[in-house]
């Protein structure tokens, strides 16, 4: 008959602060070396079931606390972010709630914290919608969050999406398009940064210039009456056109030309 007599304690052999209880010969459960001392479990003791499950309750509770304290030693954490990862361990509830109370009474977990550091971290390069969207999927209340962005003034917005603005302005500049196309892609653009649309109309008004636009195609004319002029003194000494193409090519990337420009008026001259 069964008496629930503890008849072993061993230390494993991969961790030695866990140990292995054996009760009745067989192997019974596992637990931190920390449990056996304050719970005195030792060869002969009586343990009851109720008992057992009390140890085995407390020793999750340690592992799963530990394994949070992990988590948030390598980055700061949301709440539900702590839960998710603690359900993958597959930690029961009450396991989980446990820890949860820990982390937050020592402010190792705190949402309201976590929501002020991530949008001062991400306001200068992402709008408002786009920064509340993210936070909500991390499980942050909606509430904790428009109250930490209504802090943000609207300048503040247009100061740092002018500046992803401009970078981007001058990369459309470099391809042929109009005055319109230009505000589609960079409005679309800002808008998927998150920007809301007085915002992004604010920008846009601040930014794009039709001047640039005809600045460009003076600069694509100049290009142009110089590729023209210099084939024109090439062709005399050399015949080969293939061979004009490949030096004029070569001289006006020296000159610091980008090269589709380039090949494009080439094309357009000498084919």
């Amino acid at each position: 008959m069964n008496k629930n007599i503890v008849t072993k304690v061993e230390f494993q052999k991969k961790s030695k602060d866990r140990v292995n209880v054996y009760i009745d010969g067989e192997f019974a459960f596992s637990c931190s070396i920390e449990l056996v001392y304050s719970h005195n479990i030792k060869k002969d003791k009586i343990l009851d079931i109720d008992y057992i499950k009390g140890i085995v309750n407390q020793d999750n509770y340690i592992k799963a606390k530990k394994y949070a304290l992990n988590i948030v030693e390598k980055s700061y954490k949301t709440e539900k972010e702590i839960i998710d990862k603690l359900q993958s361990k597959e930690y029961d509830n009450n396991t989980i709630n446990s820890v949860l109370m820990f982390l937050k009474k020592y402010k190792f977990a705190d949402d309201e914290k976590y929501c002020k550091i991530y949008i001062e971290e991400k306001i200068k390069n992402q709008g408002k919608n786009k920064i509340k969207y993210n936070l909500l999927k991390k499980g942050i209340c909606e509430k904790i969050i428009d109250n930490e962005l209504r802090i943000i003034d609207d300048s503040i917005e247009v100061l740092y999406g002018k500046k992803l603005a401009e970078k981007k302005y001058k990369l459309l500049l470099k391809k042929p398009q109009n005055i319109k196309s230009i505000y589609s892609k960079l409005g679309n653009y800002l808008l998927g940064k998150g920007y809301n649309y007085n915002i992004v109309n604010n920008i846009l008004n601040q930014i794009v210039k039709e001047e640039d636009l005809v600045k460009k195609e003076e600069n694509e004319d100049e290009l142009k009456n110089l590729i023209y002029s210099k084939y024109k003194k090439m062709i005399v000494s050399e015949k080969d056109i293939k061979k004009v193409y490949v030096k004029l090519a070569n001289y006006l990337l020296r000159k610091g030309y980008e090269w589709e420009k380039i090949k494009n008026l080439l094309h357009d001259i000498i084919e």
